[in-house]
């Protein structure tokens, strides 16, 4: 996906609290953090009690665009957990198959945010929301095609919501190279949207 920083509460917004992202378990992969790209300041650091995003440096962001970075990492994050955690517990290979493309499509993406947020001075989030964390831990009690139906389910109603996500900031983002990253990122969820509803038709 070109987005990465796709299809998931979005954290402290409604966008991820029907998506489960993973807590941080021993059960739980930790490859999911945000990837090598990301400045040692981010490490461990998700976003404050206001929902602020902790500066690598002197922040050059608008509140607004710093908003969708804070929601579009936390995304990002949840959807590579998520999908992890399908790959472990999902019955269906259609299902593990979608999942895989996730993987690879929001760790292209992620790393691509976290280096459009630090070159303007702002350290994106290495962990989920509260709230996804609590969903997550909900699927980690399904398994099978019970696990299969809820991670669908929950992918429809991510991708609706990171989709609006997305084309908010491409609409009106003020930092020119987060609406580009934004606008080239909307097929891909788009594209990732349409797979899930397809998936849920045949059964999923």
């Amino acid at each position: 996906m070109k987005h990465a920083f796709l299809c998931a509460a979005v954290f402290s917004s409604p966008l991820f609290l029907a998506v489960p992202s993973l807590a941080q378990s021993a059960s739980s992969p930790s490859s999911a953090a945000l990837p090598a790209a990301a400045p040692p300041e981010a490490a461990g650091l998700g976003p404050s009690a206001t929902g602020a995003l902790p500066h690598a440096g002197p922040a050059n962001l608008a509140s607004a665009d710093q908003a969708f970075v804070l929601k579009a990492a936390q995304g990002g994050i949840a959807e590579i957990q998520l999908a992890q955690l399908a790959q472990q517990r999902a019955e269906s290979d259609a299902v593990k198959q979608f999942a895989q493309k996730m993987i690879d499509d929001h760790t292209t993406n992620n790393a691509q945010l976290v280096k459009l947020a630090t070159a303007e001075g702002v350290s994106p989030p290495s962990e989920t929301s509260v709230q996804q964390q609590k969903m997550s831990q909900h699927l980690e009690t399904l398994s099978g095609a019970k696990f299969d139906h809820a991670y669908m389910r929950g992918q429809i109603h991510a991708h609706m919501m990171m989709l609006k996500l997305f084309q908010a900031e491409a609409g009106g983002g003020q930092d020119a190279q987060l609406k580009a990253f934004a606008a080239q990122t909307v097929p891909t969820i788009q594209e990732h949207l349409s797979m899930a509803q397809q998936l849920q038709k045949t059964g999923a």
